[in-house]
């Protein structure tokens, strides 16, 4: 009986956080309907994805951002949490259907990736939380950029790109406090802050490449359609660093801070 129940146990370890995700997700779905219900449904999901969360975090003990699993789970998060804010501010029913799309395909990435129930002593560190939360918030704005600026291609509408532009400088920022907390821990914990490996370079060329485009759309002028385009193939780059650059990966790199 014992042995039975601790399967069960290990089973829910595994289901658990699947389920947690794909019921936000399929509330994000139905909220594609529009209207009031589409209101319901979204608050709904949203309700269910910070539930689902705090579960998480009951389940491990500590706040759910140490592994792939849950980083990209907080990062689908915060688009969410950013989503009604910009339906407003933009009013676009095609919009808003691409942007909730965006949402419920990080969540079904996140689904794919297998949950860590444990975590390393170093990562116990209060720096290593704060950069976890500015870094992937960084990534779900550079997402939500990508996704106005994808959209702009659609509708012609100057105003589109410039959410996109607003959405990117606010991503950098928080990318750049990112990088500056997860240089601090990775000092406390390993008694240094950088390693030029292949990741902390792509790293380095993520927040290049936005401060470039950020500079270029800023000072120079840069609008329309090709600071459009730099914008949304910023966040190819962002996405490359993340998934494509590490143990096994594309390009191979230790594992790292990032």
């Amino acid at each position: 009986m014992n042995e039975l129940i601790l399967n069960l146990k290990e089973d829910w370890d595994i289901v658990g956080p699947v389920l947690y995700l794909l019921v936000p997700a399929t509330f994000y779905i139905l909220a594609l309907v529009g209207g009031k219900k589409g209101r319901f449904f979204f608050i709904l999901g949203l309700l269910c994805h910070l539930a689902g969360m705090f579960l998480r975090a009951k389940t491990i003990g500590h706040l759910p951002l140490t592994d792939k699993h849950d980083n990209i789970s907080f990062m689908a998060l915060v688009m969410a949490i950013c989503y009604p804010f910009l339906k407003r501010k933009i009013e676009d029913e095609g919009l808003s259907v691409l942007m909730l799309c965006l949402v419920c395909f990080f969540l079904f990435v996140s689904v794919t990736e297998r949950p860590l129930n444990t975590i390393s002593p170093f990562m116990r560190s209060p720096w290593f939380f704060i950069y976890i939360f500015f870094y992937f918030t960084a990534y779900a704005l550079y997402g939500l950029s990508a996704c106005v600026g994808g959209y702009y291609f659609i509708s012609r509408n100057d105003y589109h790109e410039a959410v996109q532009y607003k959405l990117a400088m606010a991503g950098w920022v928080s990318f750049t406090l990112g990088i500056v907390a997860g240089s601090i821990w990775f000092f406390v914990a390993y008694g240094m802050y950088w390693l030029w490996t292949s990741k902390e370079l792509w790293v380095t060329v993520t927040w290049f490449y936005y401060a470039i485009y950020i500079h270029a759309r800023y000072i120079k002028g840069l609008k329309g359609r090709p600071a459009s385009v730099l914008g949304v193939l910023g966040f190819a780059v962002a996405l490359f660093t993340y998934f494509g650059i590490g143990p096994g990966k594309i390009i191979q790199s230790p594992p790292t801070q990032f």
